[in-house]
């Protein structure tokens, strides 16, 4: 049982894009909600910033972890992603999966300059397969325009500590119609949903970083957007199940309760990864 709840998102700080191909055995996944099964030949995408479980009773697989900046230029629906599986049966899945093997027969070879490069290109392979549904040519295609997901996206990271973002500003100043905006943001909980999450997310950030410990959790809520410390305090414990003040005490004092591996001793440096923990934390 592989799980990532959401104290642990919050705890790890991850904005990874994850592939998942099982050469023997598969998994059943829950992905917020959405249940799945993945067979052996298929490949699952998961985002590492997002909730999911997975339950493998024996199984082979090979992992892939890329940062999110690397497939955010290619992937018109990165949000999308998470939960999707490639499946066996497609032509696109064998070329993808070939492409991973061979990846990984190569990695101990490659040099670092070599690796990024290796690792640029497998991002834009996966961003081909991965815009081939209907959906994801609607994407593509919107993407294009100036009005794409990544230009609304890119102006909310720039703006999140504006306490008026929101659907009326974002619509003034970027000059695009309400409609448009709440289509693009319709697979995620919609615009206003979208913000509160990367404030969110943002405030997590900061909360987490020791650079940031002599700051007091309502001044960082601020930073973050939040006019309102109440509301914050509800939408983070809501949202990472512990209050800002629990986390923040939780990372100073090394204490990450309620964790648990199956057979973790083979996964000690990636699991504390996983978590956010320095590998050298045996």
């Amino acid at each position: 049982m592989f799980q990532r709840t959401a104290p642990m998102v919050a705890r790890s700080s991850l904005d990874n894009i994850c592939l998942l191909v099982y050469s023997k055995g598969g998994c059943a996944l829950e992905a917020e909600g959405r249940d799945a099964e993945v067979h052996a030949g298929d490949v699952c995408f998961l985002d590492l910033s997002r909730p999911s479980a997975l339950r493998a009773p024996n199984y082979q697989s090979l992992t892939l972890i890329l940062p999110r900046a690397s497939l955010q230029p290619h992937v018109a629906d990165l949000d999308g992603l998470h939960g999707r599986i490639l499946r066996k049966s497609s032509p696109l899945n064998a070329m993808l999966v070939g492409h991973l093997r061979t990846l990984f027969a190569e990695a101990p070879m490659l040099s670092t300059t070599d690796g990024r490069a290796a690792a640029n290109g497998t991002a834009a392979l996966i961003a081909a397969f991965a815009g081939t549904s209907g959906n994801g040519r609607s994407m593509i295609a919107r993407s294009s325009s100036a009005a794409s997901l990544l230009t609304f996206r890119q102006f909310i990271e720039a703006n999140l500590e504006d306490f008026d973002l929101g659907p009326e500003s974002m619509c003034r100043q970027l000059g695009v119609s309400r409609a448009t905006l709440y289509r693009a943001f319709e697979p995620m909980g919609g615009v206003r949903h979208y913000i509160l999450q990367r404030r969110l997310a943002r405030a997590r950030k900061l909360i987490s970083d020791p650079a940031h410990v002599h700051h007091r959790v309502g001044a960082i809520a601020f930073r973050c957007g939040f006019s309102n410390v109440s509301v914050f305090s509800r939408s983070f414990h809501q949202a990472y199940g512990v209050s800002a003040t629990e986390m923040r005490g939780a990372v100073e004092h090394a204490e990450f309760p309620n964790v648990a591996f199956s057979g973790g001793g083979s996964f000690g440096t990636m699991s504390r990864w996983l978590l956010g923990l320095d590998a050298s934390r045996a």
